[in-house]
């Protein structure tokens, strides 16, 4: 049996003003459906929609479920704190394997735009396979064709065997978000690839390697597995979950067991984590604009304009990011859209919550 869980918990603080706290990143429009909306119809050509799951933060689960289809509503999974993916995956992991330990799911983030998807399942497919089998977990390994810093690397070991046409590999080893320098030389030396965060595994496999390399979380999560089906597990999940550090799957598993393997996908991938990342998967005009709605522009080129309900006039401006709504407009060099996180703790210290 195959599960996809769809983990939708995150907030994209990058994306402000469009994102914020009551309006998650996965939310956003793009190609006329919601990328939550476009993760979850992959996941069901995957799966099929009675194994497709949903988790989320508490505080975001009415927004989330009215979001969506509504025969879904009943799958769709709470954090009662946020964790980040480590114990997010742990949770999910346990609910599954509380009936189904040998079950394979796949872990998909929300956020994601996937350019093809007749390639994503057939690569993802590949990987449930590899996952029934492996003595590990397997993650899917995006063919670098720049070099980024805003994303992690893997390097590639020898390949095991090969899958419906697809190699699996063994992964030799992770590296977090390097700088510029050093993905270059990643770049260059040709089996470095981005992690695309994706994570693949049987339920008990999981559980078993976040045990094994994070002993804190041992105790919480034997606890709720023994109280998974039973009438004290809400409020053992609730106590539970909120003790557990604050810690990412990647840090508690991947870059620690030496069980991981790789499926190379070649699927047009991009982690939307910021406007300049939207902008490279948007539709651009000659000179490399993104216009949302109407624009007229003179002597302006690789620019992400954005003004719902407005005619945007430009004239003699490069490599600008302007976002229009309702109460803010936030302009922004290209270049600099990593530091959007900086200016929302000025909004915060300046007391003004309801930018946020």
């Amino acid at each position: 049996m195959a599960y996809a869980v769809v983990m939708a918990g995150g907030n994209g603080t990058r994306l402000w003003p469009r994102v914020r706290k009551k309006t998650p990143k996965h939310l956003m429009v793009y190609d006329d459906k919601t990328l939550l909306e476009k993760a979850l119809e992959r996941a069901n050509a995957l799966v099929g929609w009675d194994n497709v799951f949903v988790t989320t933060n508490a505080d975001l689960q009415d927004t989330i479920t009215s979001s969506i289809t509504p025969f879904l509503a009943h799958n769709v999974y709470t954090e009662p704190a946020v964790r980040d993916t480590g114990p997010a995956i742990g949770l999910m992991a346990a609910r599954i394997a509380a009936t189904q330990p040998e079950a394979v799911i796949a872990f998909l983030p929300a956020d994601h735009v996937i350019l093809d998807d007749m390639e994503f399942n057939k690569v993802l497919k590949v990987a449930l396979k590899a996952g029934e089998t492996v003595d590990g977990l397997v993650v899917i390994g995006i063919t670098a064709n720049e070099p980024r810093t805003c994303y992690g690397y893997i390097r590639r070991g020898k390949p095991l065997y090969v899958e419906d046409g697809q190699p699996v590999y063994k992964v030799e080893r992770f590296r977090e978000k390097p700088e510029v320098d050093k993905a270059e030389r990643y770049l260059r030396q040709g089996d470095y690839l981005w992690n695309s965060g994706i994570v693949v595994g049987r339920a008990e496999m999981i559980l078993k390697l976040l045990k094994e390399y994070n002993p804190k979380l041992r105790p919480g999560l034997e606890q709720i597995s023994a109280s998974i089906g039973r009438p004290e597990e809400p409020e053992i999940v609730q106590q539970v979950y909120s003790s557990f550090e604050r810690i990412s799957f990647d840090y508690a598993v991947l870059e620690r067991a030496s069980k991981i393997y790789m499926v190379v996908g070649s699927f047009g991938w991009e982690d939307i984590g910021s406007w300049s990342s939207l902008a490279r998967v948007s539709a651009r005009d000659t000179v490399g604009n993104v216009f949302s709605g109407r624009a007229v522009s003179i002597d302006t080129s690789n620019c992400l304009v954005s003004t719902p309900g407005k005619l945007a006039a430009i004239i003699g401006v490069n490599d600008l990011i302007v976002i229009d709504t309702e109460d803010v407009l936030f302009i922004c060099k290209k270049d600099r859209d990593q530091e959007v996180k900086a200016l929302l703790r000025r909004l915060g210290q300046a007391g003004w919550e309801e930018y946020l």
